[in-house]
Order: structure tokens, then C-alpha cells, then sequence
């Protein structure tokens, strides 16, 4: 078997979707739903259920009357790219990204003071 692209927990970006509707969705893998038939393929898939991150985020299905849209649903693993380290991995690993948080914070501090200066100096 292949290893799987998520697990249980991660956030996802769905990829190679059969309707373009659903891609660069962010989602959150809910839990496992396992092998699956999935439309266009003949083999069985390994499917997740997910629920959309993201406020104006839909998720896209065939219904009777053409594409319908959810803000929870199955995706198979194929169709899907974790956005969260793996489990296990140290967050030292990842000590960039937490600076450039950190620096974004100083900043937005700075323009914070600077517009209470300003304001200060308008109304005298």
C-alpha cells in the first residue's frame, strides 16, 4: 500500500480534482472513511472526511440537479496535500516560520503606535 498524503487532524489543500470548483480548498481531515468507489476511477480509493476551513470554502458533489455544494464530505487521499507537518516532526523544524510571526507581531505593534501618534497630534 502507498503512504497516504494526511492523517486524521491535518489541514489539507485539495489538488487534481475532477471538478475545478474544489480546488485550493483548505480542509481539515475529520476522520477516516477508508476505501471507496470514487467516480472516474476504476480502482478503490482511500477517502477521508473532511470539513472546509474556510468561511466561503464549498466542497462540490454531483447531485440530480448538477453540482451542489457542502461544507463537509468525503475526498480521497489522492486528491489532497497535507498543509500541517507530519506528526512527529519538532517544531524546532520549523523555528522559521514562528520568527516571521514574531516579526509580523513587532510590526504591527510599531503601526499601532505610530497611528496613536498621529491621532494624538491630528487633535491638538
Amino acid at each position: 500500500m502507498a503512504k497516504l498524503n494526511c492523517s486524521v487532524g491535518d489541514l489539507a489543500i485539495t489538488v487534481r480534482c475532477s471538478f475545478p470548483e474544489n480546488l485550493g480548498n483548505i480542509v481539515r481531515i475529520i476522520s477516516a472513511e477508508g476505501f471507496q468507489e470514487w467516480q472516474g476511477h476504476d480502482k478503490l480509493l482511500y477517502t477521508w472526511n473532511v470539513d472546509v476551513a474556510t468561511e466561503d470554502g464549498y466542497l462540490y458533489y454531483q447531485g440530480e440537479e448538477g453540482l451542489e455544494p457542502y461544507k463537509s464530505g468525503p475526498v480521497p487521499d489522492i486528491y489532497l496535500r497535507r498543509l500541517t507537518p507530519p506528526q512527529g516532526y519538532l517544531m524546532e523544524e520549523f523555528s522559521d516560520s514562528e520568527q516571521l510571526q514574531m516579526d509580523f507581531h513587532q510590526t504591527e505593534v510599531l503601526e499601532n503606535e505610530k497611528t496613536e501618534e498621529f491621532v494624538k497630534n491630528a487633535q491638538a
